[in-house]
């Protein structure tokens, strides 16, 4: 079964296949990134979903600190 996971590779949140029998730590680490979210996910989509509220939290949290 494919499964997805978020990791963040150059600064940039990306989404990576994790093979079959493949833990997302190992993804990430041959992808030279860091694993964001310990879960995986079933769809690219799923992960995608997740990836953008993770955006979304980041933009809310730059605007809360520029109006402070």
């Amino acid at each position: 079964m494919v499964r997805f996971a978020i990791i963040e590779v150059n600064r940039t949140l990306t989404i990576a296949q994790v093979a079959p029998g493949q833990l997302p730590e190992d993804t990430a680490r041959e992808e030279r990134g860091y694993l964001i979210d310990p879960g995986t996910y079933r769809s690219y989509d799923q992960a995608q979903e997740v990836v953008n509220r993770i955006l979304r939290l980041d933009d809310s949290e730059v605007n809360q600190a520029a109006s402070a």
